[in-house]
């Protein structure tokens, strides 16, 4: 057996294990949290899936607890500029406790959809925070 042989068998087996629990972890719950209930004052799954995906502008950037901010207004009601950057200026330090505040009458919360950090939301308007463009 040649070492690439020696070496190449545990790292098919490591790899092969992996992405077998990677499927099984997918497949693993049966609970559908789109028909969940929000929590009092959180957007919906569905809501906050829709803003996401339709991130009207880039706004700028605010300092985050980890670095630059992206805000993007979001969602089909427009959210003017201005107001966005001057709540996320508010924002951006109070970011780091991870508990939901209210800045300037706008809510702000931690939600899970992928690649954003933070959001607020006030009436139909929304911005959401951003570690990329």
């Amino acid at each position: 057996m040649t070492a690439f042989q020696r070496i190449a068998t545990p790292v098919t087996a490591v790899a092969a294990a992996t992405a077998c629990g990677l499927l099984l972890a997918g497949c693993g719950s049966s609970s559908d949290s789109s028909t969940a209930p929000a929590p009092s004052g959180a957007p919906s799954a569905t809501t906050t899936a829709a803003a996401s995906e339709t991130r009207a502008e880039m706004c700028g950037q605010t300092r985050g607890p980890d670095g630059a901010l992206y805000v993007h207004a979001l969602g089909a009601t427009k959210v003017d500029c201005a107001e966005a950057m001057r709540v996320a200026t508010a924002f951006g330090p109070k970011i780091a406790t991870g508990r939901p505040v209210t800045v300037e009458g706008w809510n702000c919360t931690f939600p899970t959809t992928p690649g954003m950090l933070a959001r607020c939301d006030n009436g139909d308007r929304a911005i959401g925070f951003f570690s990329s463009h």
